[in-house]
């Protein structure tokens, strides 16, 4: 519960709401069901990747980054901009991908969704917010500029905005 907040009697003895994503699915999924997106397996109540993976698909599932994908709705947009970014490009690049191998490694549902360049400056989509967050900071702390973060509390998303 957020700090600060109070229970009303309304809400007294009612269940809440563990996390606000919309794709993530109110009720459990059966043990064993595999992404027909991505291949990723749903075990122990978490999306995980498997490999050399024995679960046989069940049915039309898909996970909620892959939903995000298909209904092109990011968590997370990371916009790199300046005159530094088209001298350093490729390092900036990899950087980028980098940080989504290493959450990959972490957490199956974050990903990049599109990169594409725009007026000179690169924009990024996400399918976490927190992954998002970390590519900022990443390019941040290897190459310096400015760096702030939007937040958009009732669509859990993000805004990052980097540049020099």
């Amino acid at each position: 519960m957020p700090r600060g907040s109070r229970i009303t009697m309304e809400e007294k003895g009612q269940r809440t709401i563990r996390s606000l994503e919309p794709y993530l699915p109110k009720h459990g999924l059966p043990e064993g069901t595999v992404c027909k997106g991505c291949g990723i397996v749903y075990r122990n109540k978490r999306w995980q990747i498997e490999s050399g993976s024995s679960a046989s698909s069940s049915g039309d599932v898909l996970c909620p980054a892959c939903q995000r994908i298909v209904g092109e709705d990011p968590a997370g947009v990371v916009t790199l901009s300046g005159p530094y970014l088209s001298q350093h490009r490729e390092e900036i690049l990899n950087t980028v991908r980098q940080q989504e191998v290493k959450h990959r490694e972490k957490n199956p549902l974050g990903r990049i969704m599109e990169i594409k360049e725009d007026n000179g400056g690169i924009i990024v989509t996400t399918t976490e917010d927190k992954l998002a967050q970390k590519i900022g900071r990443e390019i941040y702390k290897s190459q310096r500029g400015e760096l702030h973060y939007k937040w958009s509390h009732d669509q859990r998303m993000v805004r990052v905005e980097w540049s020099r």
